[in-house]
């Protein structure tokens, strides 16, 4: 599961990367309104889904038993 929510993490910088380079691609007049959108889109439902999967996972340690941190009292 942290692997994988690794692999959604690093998805999401090359995804809005995607996005920056279309953008940047205006400067030299050569936008790419395609790689905006995909970037754009594909990095955020890659950011919400590492997101969610994290937060599952957290709960499912805490069911676990494991000791909770001295900050969750």
């Amino acid at each position: 599961m942290r692997q994988f929510v690794l692999l959604l993490s690093m998805g999401t910088i090359v995804l809005y990367g995607y996005a920056l380079a279309g953008m940047g691609g205006y400067l030299l007049g050569r936008g790419r309104i395609d790689y905006i959108l995909f970037g754009l889109l594909g990095g955020s439902l890659s950011a919400w889904a590492a997101l969610f999967l994290w937060k599952k996972y957290l709960v499912t340690l805490r069911d676990d038993g494991e000791e909770p941190d001295r900050f969750d009292r």
